[in-house]
């Protein structure tokens, strides 16, 4: 019963609570039912409000954006204006753009805290602390160290292996944080730490100056970056970001960047910042640009490429470079833009874009420019031409850079605007031999030596190694005689010659008549001297006398002649060479050399045959007759009470001796009295003679042995001016290359030739064709090295 009298007691109270509750909802229903006008109103009274104070707010929000903002820089507050300094930042995620709102709950450290992150102290600042940076919609936690997030890693990932490309430190592993904050616990600067912590810290740094434009903070930035290019910089990548930051940076704290210096291989290029407001700053100040600023400009331009002889030259390519621009703009190059400087900054990390501000944004922009830049590049062009030569040397000889012959390849203009080492100490040289005379007269190697020409093999200088010493020569205004350029020889090392002062080495016509016809006086007065025997002083006093009275000649070309006159005084030309070039002479002019050559035989009071014999040579190759040259000795010698004596007899045996001719009188005209038995006596050992040596002096060749129709052919073309015994004797040379001096005479006797006429005949030949002999004479008859080549190139032309 008990049990009964609980069991409805609980049931009764169950009954009488569901009672309450049903008359409590009863009466709230009556109370909404009787009251439904009024609970309308008043919940309508309320979203308004509430909507109001929504926008209040968000207007305040965007107003809190756009007013001042102190920065504290020491003891000032400066004020960064929100007209036109401060650019709201645009930060990009993906392909997300968003607004960034002011700084979250991380901070920025500064260089003087010391702070304790998952047990590792760090000092020195210059990072974000905290869980985010707080923008609209999101925040950035990629390069915000958050104290909260795991660091503990029994192996550090030192290297970064685990961390991605753009690492972030919120999403890397523990194994990276820790290494990442041991790395900046040791003074962020342990080689062995990889790239990617670096990478992490530098994201933070480019947030602080280029996202908050923290002024006070950018000087220290700048610094610490500068610090890590040390460091890090071998890394090719970080080192590209690196000066892409310092370049931008500087700009946004408005502080100077380094003037861009012209290099070989072009390391910026014209929108980069340092070439931008360089030149920008420069078109500010003027419309105008000079060649040092041109220069920079086309080298930055990104279709220029510069040829091989630019870079291998850049040291000589850049003083040519202004010297020719000065040539072709003397006033300077007049540009015009068509816009100002617009520096726009993109992230490292790709977290956001901003546009940078400072006094560039007044500059010209030269990337867009309206006049045309293709003078500019047409000039590169040119400069890179003319270096062209010098270049190609190097790259053979790269030892020769400053060498007298590396100087010739240059342009004069640009050796005289810079010098060149080897130039001034080959000048400097010869200042001391030449004295305080400014003359000089010494030997060809001597010369050869102190410009440091080497010679080639066999010791014979060719004709282009003495064309290029008188070219250097000329660079030093210093004559050289005999000079080929100039009508004169090819000097060998023993070779005797002059040296002296004289404009760009003393050029001269060698072809102006009255040069001309003087040089071969002095040349045949020289032959007509030695054709006795030795030539004496008195006898070049005579020659340098008539050289001086020349009243046509000029001072170079006087200076020329005797140098010339006292060189082959002491060492006489060939005679076959020189009478054949007389024939070539004018009338005047042969009658002028058959003059000099008389009175220098005439001029010693005493005449011997071989100077009889010379004369009626000399007479025979100027087409003069024989005959004037008794009637011409008879003017010159001076009158006296004894014969003349004109020959003396030598008899020689095997040579039959026509019978005399009936002594005749001498003319009544005559101023001297001759023996006409020694006379006629003379004229005939001069025509014996003459024919034992027709194959040496005369111009006309034996009889040449009848050939076969291929010979023929061959020699006429290939060896054309030389008969088949001759060109047999050189293609004997040819093939042995040196041959026995004994050899030569009994191979020349055998084709009934004097060794020494075909020996002469050939070499003349040669100069014909080569400018230097073929054969030189000795114990051995050795044939020029490389001029077996040429031989071998006429016979493939043939």
């Amino acid at each position: 019963m008990g049990r009964r009298k609980g069991g409805s007691a609980a049931g009764t109270g169950l009954l009488v609570v569901l009672g309450l509750v049903f008359a409590a909802l009863s009466a709230l229903y009556r109370f909404i039912v009787e009251n439904v006008a009024t609970i309308a109103v008043f919940g309508t009274i309320a979203g308004l409000l509430l909507i109001l104070w929504y926008f209040f707010s968000k207007l305040e929000s965007r107003k809190s954006t756009a007013v001042e903002r102190p920065v504290a820089v020491g003891q000032l507050q400066i004020q960064l204006p929100a007209e036109r300094g401060y650019v709201e930042p645009r930060v990009h995620f993906g392909s997300r753009t968003r607004s960034a709102a002011g700084p979250g709950n991380a901070r920025w450290i500064l260089p003087t805290e010391t702070i304790t992150v998952q047990g590792a102290t760090i000092a020195g600042g210059l990072f974000y602390l905290g869980t985010g940076i707080s923008f609209e919609d999101r925040e950035i936690d990629e390069y915000v160290v958050n104290p909260q997030l795991s660091a503990k890693s029994a192996k550090p990932d030192v290297d970064g292996a685990s961390m991605p490309y753009w690492p972030s430190y919120a999403d890397v592993a523990p194994a990276a944080r820790r290494a990442f904050l041991e790395w900046m616990a040791t003074g962020r600067q342990a080689n062995p730490y990889g790239i990617g912590h670096v990478f992490l810290y530098f994201y933070g740094l480019e947030h602080r100056v280029f996202v908050d434009r923290d002024v006070a903070s950018t000087p220290a930035v700048i610094a610490e970056v500068d610090r890590l290019l040390a460091v890090y910089g071998d890394n090719g990548s970080f080192r590209g970001y690196a000066q892409h930051f310092l370049e931008y940076a500087r700009c946004a704290a408005g502080l100077p960047l380094p003037v861009p210096e012209p290099s070989s291989d072009r390391s910026y290029s014209i929108e980069s910042p340092p070439v931008l407001l360089h030149l920008g700053r420069r078109l500010a100040q003027s419309a105008t640009i000079l060649s040092e600023d041109a220069l920079i400009w086309v080298l930055a331009l990104p279709d220029v490429y510069l040829r091989t002889a630019a870079v291998r030259c850049f040291d000589e390519f850049v003083p040519l470079w202004h010297l020719r621009f000065r040539s072709w703009f003397p006033e300077g190059l007049r540009v015009a833009t068509s816009g100002n400087v617009d520096l726009t900054y993109r992230a490292a990390s790709g977290a956001f874009e901003v546009s940078v501000d400072g006094p560039h944004r007044d500059y010209p922009d030269v990337t867009k420019v309206k006049t045309s830049l293709e003078p500019l590049r047409q000039l590169l062009q040119e400069c890179t031409d003319e270096l062209d030569g010098f270049s190609r040397l190097l790259g053979r000889r790269p030892e020769a850079r400053n060498s007298v012959q590396a100087a010739l390849l240059l342009p004069e203009d640009l050796l005289a605007e810079t010098g060149f080492e080897a130039l001034r100490e080959f000048g400097k040289r010869l200042s001391e031999i030449m004295g305080s005379k400014q003359l000089a007269s010494t030997k060809m190697d001597t010369v050869l030596q102190l410009a440091n020409f080497d010679l080639p093999e066999g010791g014979k200088l060719s004709p282009a190694a003495a064309d290029q010493l008188g070219q250097v020569l000329d660079r030093l205004d210093i004559a050289i005689e005999p000079d080929r350029r100039y009508g004169g020889g090819v000097p060998q090392p023993d070779d005797q010659v002059f040296l002296f002062n004289a404009p760009r080495g003393g050029p001269v016509d060698p072809e102006r008549p009255a040069y001309r016809s003087t040089k071969a006086q002095v040349e045949v007065a020289v032959l007509a001297a030695a054709a006795g025997g030795e030539a004496s002083g008195g006898e070049m006093q005579r020659v340098i006398a008539d050289i001086k009275e020349g009243a046509d000649l000029g001072g170079v070309e006087r200076a020329r002649l005797i140098s010339f006159a006292v060189t082959i005084f002491n060492s006489p030309p060939k005679q076959a060479k020189v009478l054949k070039r007389l024939a070539e002479r004018t009338a005047a002019e042969r009658e002028a050399i058959a003059k000099a050559a008389v009175a220098i035989v005439g001029g010693n009071g005493t005449v011997q045959p071989d100077e009889v014999r010379f004369l009626e040579k000399l007479h025979k190759a100027l087409g003069l007759p024989k005959e004037r040259v008794y009637s011409e000795l008879h003017k010159e010698v001076s009158p006296s009470d004894e014969p003349v004596a004109i020959s003396v007899e030598q008899r020689q045996a095997g040579i039959p001796i026509p019978k005399e001719a009936p002594v005749s009188k001498p003319d009544a005209v005559l101023r001297i009295r001759i023996d006409a038995e020694r006379l006629a006596r003379a004229q005939r050992e001069t025509a014996e003679v003459s024919e034992l040596l027709a194959n040496i002096f005369e111009e006309e060749t034996a009889p040449a042995p009848v050939e076969t129709p291929v010979a023929a052919a061959a020699n006429s073309s290939a060896f054309e001016g030389l008969d088949q015994s001759h060109t047999e004797l050189v293609e004997l040379i040819e093939i042995k290359g040196t041959v026995p001096k004994l050899e030569f005479e009994e191979r020349a006797r055998a084709m009934k030739l004097l060794a020494e006429g075909a020996l002469e005949r050939i070499n003349d030949w040669s100069f014909d064709r080569f400018d230097e002999a073929l054969l030189e004479d000795g114990d051995e008859i050795v044939m020029a090295p490389h001029l077996r080549a040429r031989l071998s190139e006429l016979r493939e032309t043939a």
